[in-house]
Protein backbone atom coordinates (compact mmCIF):
# COMPACT_ATOMS: atom_id res chain seq x y z
CA UNK A 1 0.00 0.00 0.00
CA UNK A 2 1.16 3.52 -0.80
CA UNK A 3 2.58 5.08 2.38
CA UNK A 4 0.66 8.27 1.64
CA UNK A 5 -2.64 6.39 1.81
CA UNK A 6 -1.67 4.92 5.18
CA UNK A 7 -1.37 8.46 6.56
CA UNK A 8 -4.92 9.46 5.56
CA UNK A 9 -7.03 10.25 8.62
CA UNK A 10 -10.69 9.47 9.16
CA UNK A 11 -13.28 12.21 9.49
CA UNK A 12 -15.63 12.26 12.47
CA UNK A 13 -18.82 10.54 11.38
CA UNK A 14 -20.92 13.61 12.22
CA UNK A 15 -19.09 15.50 9.50
CA UNK A 16 -20.04 13.17 6.64
CA UNK A 17 -23.02 11.08 7.75
CA UNK A 18 -25.49 13.15 5.71
CA UNK A 19 -23.36 13.19 2.51
CA UNK A 20 -24.14 10.53 -0.11
CA UNK A 21 -21.71 7.80 -1.17
CA UNK A 22 -21.14 9.06 -4.70
CA UNK A 23 -20.01 12.51 -3.62
CA UNK A 24 -17.74 11.03 -0.97
CA UNK A 25 -16.12 8.78 -3.59
CA UNK A 26 -15.52 11.75 -5.88
CA UNK A 27 -14.11 13.74 -2.98
CA UNK A 28 -11.79 10.83 -2.17
CA UNK A 29 -10.65 10.57 -5.79
CA UNK A 30 -9.79 14.27 -5.96
CA UNK A 31 -7.96 14.11 -2.64
CA UNK A 32 -5.88 11.15 -3.82
CA UNK A 33 -5.14 12.93 -7.08
CA UNK A 34 -3.92 15.98 -5.18
CA UNK A 35 -1.54 13.72 -3.28
CA UNK A 36 -0.23 12.32 -6.56
CA UNK A 37 -1.64 8.86 -5.82
CA UNK A 38 -2.68 6.67 -8.75
CA UNK A 39 -6.47 6.46 -9.06
CA UNK A 40 -6.75 2.71 -9.23
CA UNK A 41 -9.92 1.07 -7.98
CA UNK A 42 -7.98 -0.40 -5.06
CA UNK A 43 -6.58 2.96 -3.98
CA UNK A 44 -9.98 4.66 -4.16
CA UNK A 45 -11.53 1.82 -2.12
CA UNK A 46 -8.93 2.16 0.62
CA UNK A 47 -8.96 5.96 0.50
CA UNK A 48 -12.74 6.16 0.85
CA UNK A 49 -12.72 3.62 3.67
CA UNK A 50 -9.97 5.39 5.59
CA UNK A 51 -11.65 8.79 5.35
CA UNK A 52 -15.28 7.69 5.78
CA UNK A 53 -15.21 4.28 7.52
CA UNK A 54 -18.88 4.22 8.53
CA UNK A 55 -20.02 4.69 4.94
CA UNK A 56 -17.60 2.29 3.29
CA UNK A 57 -17.20 -0.66 5.67
CA UNK A 58 -18.57 -4.16 5.21
CA UNK A 59 -21.80 -4.83 7.07
CA UNK A 60 -20.92 -6.83 10.15
CA UNK A 61 -17.18 -6.34 9.59
CA UNK A 62 -16.54 -2.66 10.26
CA UNK A 63 -12.77 -3.10 10.14
CA UNK A 64 -12.84 -4.02 6.43
CA UNK A 65 -13.76 -1.89 3.38
CA UNK A 66 -16.70 -2.76 1.14
CA UNK A 67 -15.13 -2.83 -2.33
CA UNK A 68 -18.46 -3.41 -4.09
CA UNK A 69 -19.96 -0.28 -2.58
CA UNK A 70 -17.14 1.87 -3.96
CA UNK A 71 -17.11 0.16 -7.36
CA UNK A 72 -20.86 0.67 -7.82
CA UNK A 73 -20.49 4.30 -6.81
CA UNK A 74 -17.76 4.83 -9.41
CA UNK A 75 -19.96 3.15 -12.01
CA UNK A 76 -22.76 5.62 -11.24
CA UNK A 77 -20.41 8.60 -11.19
CA UNK A 78 -18.85 7.91 -14.58
CA UNK A 79 -22.18 7.15 -16.26
CA UNK A 80 -23.31 9.25 -19.21
CA UNK A 81 -25.93 11.05 -17.11
CA UNK A 82 -23.30 12.39 -14.72
CA UNK A 83 -19.76 12.05 -16.02
CA UNK A 84 -18.40 13.11 -12.63
CA UNK A 85 -15.18 11.15 -13.18
CA UNK A 86 -13.30 9.70 -16.13
CA UNK A 87 -11.66 6.33 -16.79
CA UNK A 88 -12.48 2.68 -16.16
CA UNK A 89 -11.71 0.06 -13.56
CA UNK A 90 -9.26 -1.79 -15.83
CA UNK A 91 -7.13 1.22 -16.76
CA UNK A 92 -7.69 3.47 -13.73
CA UNK A 93 -9.63 6.67 -13.21
CA UNK A 94 -8.90 10.37 -13.67
CA UNK A 95 -10.48 13.50 -12.26
CA UNK A 96 -12.20 16.09 -14.43
CA UNK A 97 -13.49 19.61 -13.90
CA UNK A 98 -16.77 18.07 -12.77
CA UNK A 99 -14.87 15.93 -10.26
CA UNK A 100 -13.21 19.01 -8.81
CA UNK A 101 -16.51 20.90 -8.64
CA UNK A 102 -18.17 18.04 -6.77
CA UNK A 103 -15.19 17.73 -4.41
CA UNK A 104 -15.35 21.47 -3.72
CA UNK A 105 -19.05 21.18 -2.85
CA UNK A 106 -18.28 18.32 -0.46
CA UNK A 107 -15.53 20.39 1.18
CA UNK A 108 -18.06 23.17 1.71
CA UNK A 109 -20.61 20.73 3.10
CA UNK A 110 -18.08 19.30 5.54
CA UNK A 111 -17.12 22.80 6.68
CA UNK A 112 -20.73 23.94 7.01
CA UNK A 113 -21.59 20.88 9.07
CA UNK A 114 -18.71 21.68 11.41
CA UNK A 115 -19.75 25.32 11.72
CA UNK A 116 -23.39 24.40 12.28
CA UNK A 117 -22.43 21.87 14.92
CA UNK A 118 -20.42 24.53 16.74
CA UNK A 119 -23.31 26.96 16.44
CA UNK A 120 -25.71 24.38 17.85
CA UNK A 121 -23.39 23.70 20.79
CA UNK A 122 -23.01 27.43 21.40
CA UNK A 123 -26.79 27.95 21.20
CA UNK A 124 -27.43 25.09 23.64
CA UNK A 125 -24.92 26.50 26.11
CA UNK A 126 -26.58 29.89 25.79
CA UNK A 127 -30.01 28.42 26.53
CA UNK A 128 -28.66 26.50 29.51
CA UNK A 129 -27.03 29.69 30.80
CA UNK A 130 -30.35 31.52 30.51
CA UNK A 131 -32.10 28.69 32.38
CA UNK A 132 -29.61 29.08 35.22
CA UNK A 133 -30.18 32.84 35.29
CA UNK A 134 -33.94 32.27 35.55
CA UNK A 135 -33.67 29.77 38.41
CA UNK A 136 -31.31 32.12 40.28
CA UNK A 137 -33.46 35.21 39.73
CA UNK A 138 -35.22 36.92 42.67
CA UNK A 139 -38.55 36.59 40.87
CA UNK A 140 -38.30 32.82 40.52
CA UNK A 141 -37.07 32.33 44.08
CA UNK A 142 -40.00 34.33 45.42
CA UNK A 143 -42.35 32.34 43.16
CA UNK A 144 -41.06 29.04 44.56
CA UNK A 145 -41.29 30.13 48.19
CA UNK A 146 -44.87 31.34 47.97
CA UNK A 147 -44.03 35.04 47.84
CA UNK A 148 -45.58 35.73 44.44
CA UNK A 149 -47.16 38.97 45.54
CA UNK A 150 -43.76 40.30 46.59
CA UNK A 151 -42.34 40.06 43.06
CA UNK A 152 -41.72 43.63 41.99
CA UNK A 153 -41.60 45.21 38.55
CA UNK A 154 -37.84 45.52 39.05
CA UNK A 155 -37.68 41.75 39.67
CA UNK A 156 -39.72 41.20 36.52
CA UNK A 157 -37.37 43.36 34.45
CA UNK A 158 -34.33 41.62 35.95
CA UNK A 159 -35.81 38.30 34.86
CA UNK A 160 -36.10 39.70 31.34
CA UNK A 161 -32.44 40.77 31.43
CA UNK A 162 -33.30 44.43 31.66
CA UNK A 163 -34.16 47.24 34.06
CA UNK A 164 -37.12 49.54 34.67
CA UNK A 165 -35.52 51.92 32.18
CA UNK A 166 -35.31 49.32 29.40
CA UNK A 167 -37.47 49.62 26.31
CA UNK A 168 -40.78 47.80 26.67
CA UNK A 169 -40.33 46.41 23.18
CA UNK A 170 -36.93 44.96 24.15
CA UNK A 171 -38.35 43.45 27.34
CA UNK A 172 -41.24 41.93 25.40
CA UNK A 173 -38.84 40.42 22.87
CA UNK A 174 -36.73 39.00 25.69
CA UNK A 175 -39.84 37.50 27.28
CA UNK A 176 -40.76 35.77 24.03
CA UNK A 177 -37.19 34.49 23.67
CA UNK A 178 -37.33 33.02 27.17
CA UNK A 179 -40.48 31.12 26.28
CA UNK A 180 -38.95 29.79 23.07
CA UNK A 181 -35.73 28.68 24.79
CA UNK A 182 -37.49 27.00 27.70
CA UNK A 183 -39.82 25.22 25.28
CA UNK A 184 -36.80 23.93 23.33
CA UNK A 185 -35.23 22.72 26.59
CA UNK A 186 -38.58 21.15 27.58
CA UNK A 187 -38.57 23.06 30.88
CA UNK A 188 -42.29 22.84 31.56
CA UNK A 189 -42.17 24.10 35.14
CA UNK A 190 -40.22 27.16 34.03
CA UNK A 191 -42.69 27.76 31.21
CA UNK A 192 -45.57 27.66 33.69
CA UNK A 193 -43.73 30.25 35.78
CA UNK A 194 -43.01 32.49 32.78
CA UNK A 195 -46.62 32.34 31.60
CA UNK A 196 -47.81 33.15 35.10
CA UNK A 197 -45.50 36.13 35.55
CA UNK A 198 -46.37 37.41 32.08
CA UNK A 199 -50.03 37.44 33.05
CA UNK A 200 -49.28 38.94 36.46
CA UNK A 201 -47.45 41.90 34.89
CA UNK A 202 -49.58 42.24 31.79
CA UNK A 203 -50.46 45.83 32.63
CA UNK A 204 -46.75 46.68 32.97
CA UNK A 205 -46.29 46.65 29.20
CA UNK A 206 -49.22 49.03 28.75
CA UNK A 207 -47.85 51.76 30.97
Amino acid sequence: MDERIKKIKAFDVDKYDSIDLDRLVIYTSVQLDRLGIELSLENIIVGAFKQFPKKFSLVGYSEYPDATRVEKSLWRCRGSNRQWIGGKTKHGYFVTDKSKNIASQVENDLSNIIVQKRKNISRMRRKESILKEITNSPAYKKYLTGQKENISEADFCHLLQGTLDSSKDTLRENLNSLKVFMNELDQRDILIFINWIEGHFRSFFNK
